[in-house]
């Protein structure tokens, strides 16, 4: 049986066969990945980005915040008291960054003590970003914040 020399032909000829096998090998791994869009049309979400800012100014300028706690039962919204007694028309956004499939959509519906119940079995488990969009008395409002759902 004849030994094969390992000289630099033999050394360049294995060199580019490992590239080419990691090149392949990283070409597959890369066409398992989802690639999600955050959104279809960004473009002109881009072109908007001004209102949206506004709108964060306008949620930022009332007495306090939405807050979102765990409950048993499910997310506990808490809305502030200004919006109390007014004609609210808006939509909450459970975005769930990792899966499309998994995100909540429900319109700001709240009781006379300021609070909406999300039960737990609209959401799965994980990192949610609740964001809140609303018009009242004539101007837009929007409200983000990151939420973790553990049943």
């Amino acid at each position: 049986m004849k030994k094969i020399k390992f000289n630099w032909g033999t050394g360049i000829t294995v060199f580019i066969a490992l590239f080419l096998l990691a090149n392949a090998f990283v070409i597959y791994k890369s066409f398992q990945q989802k690639n999600d869009l955050v959104a279809e049309e960004y473009y002109p979400q881009g072109l908007e980005y001004q209102k949206q800012i506004d709108r964060f100014a306008n949620s930022n300028s009332l007495s306090a915040k939405i807050v979102i706690a765990d409950s048993k039962d499910g997310l506990v919204i808490t809305y502030p008291g200004e919006l109390k007694g007014k004609n609210i028309k808006g939509e909450v956004i459970f975005f769930r960054p990792s899966d499309e499939n998994a995100d909540f959509h429900d319109s700001i519906n709240f009781d006379t003590a300021m609070i909406q119940l999300i039960p737990h079995h609209m959401l799965i488990n994980g990192k949610y970003i609740a964001k809140f969009f609303w018009k009242m008395d004539g101007k837009e409002y929007a409200h983000e914040c990151y939420v973790r759902v553990d049943k």
